[in-house]
């Protein structure tokens, strides 16, 4: 196998009307690549926080192989609630209320390559409305407190830069607070698998 020559992998990336050099990122790579995936959760009216089942919760478990998610997540919602994401919990993430499917965000490939996260017992899908996860390691714990630009009172919270996931590891990411106003969990992730 020949290696290619830089000026020719250089010319490939020119952009011929403007000779602009073009390039994507990594996950933008891996979304043209099939390997990156996604789910979204709302409600219209997420209730007060007077019993555990007044929250929103995205339960998965990762494979237990190579491949690692590359994760990212944004809940939104009014003032006064909680985001928390737990890692392994030992308790709670459980009777959920039915299940959502995992998307590709390349939407050619989505009936050909299929995420690796499940819900621990079947892959391409997540828990929604499970109970809150108890124990674990608190990898995120924030409260949304005030108004974002361009939105009067409701706030956000989210992890930009990418958390590597554990294989083989129950998460939990959950919404819950003292207003009854719309709330939203998003989770976006590539898989790619680790050579080391």
């Amino acid at each position: 196998m020949s290696i290619p020559k830089m000026t020719d992998i250089l010319n490939k990336a020119i952009d011929t009307s403007t000779n602009a050099l073009t390039f994507v990122d990594y996950d933008h790579h891996e979304t043209h690549g099939g390997s990156r995936f996604y789910v979204h959760y709302g409600v219209a009216s997420l209730g007060a926080m007077t019993t555990p089942d007044d929250t929103i919760t995205l339960t998965f478990k990762t494979p237990d192989t190579a491949k690692w998610g590359h994760f990212i997540f944004l809940a939104e919602g009014s003032s006064g609630m909680r985001v928390r994401l737990i890692e392994a919990p030992t308790g709670g993430a459980a009777s959920a209320t039915g299940t959502i499917d995992i998307l590709n965000k390349a939407r050619n490939y989505q009936n050909t390559k299929k995420s690796t996260f499940s819900n621990g017992s079947t892959a391409g899908v997540v828990n929604y409305d499970a109970t809150l996860a108890t124990g674990g390691v608190s990898l995120w714990d924030n409260y949304i407190s005030g108004a974002t630009v361009g939105r009067t009172g409701s706030g956000s919270s989210g992890k930009r830069d990418e958390l590597v996931l554990m294989k083989n590891t129950t998460y939990q990411l959950s919404i819950y607070g003292t207003a009854t106003e719309p709330a939203t969990l998003y989770i976006d992730w590539y898989e790619h698998t680790e050579k080391g």
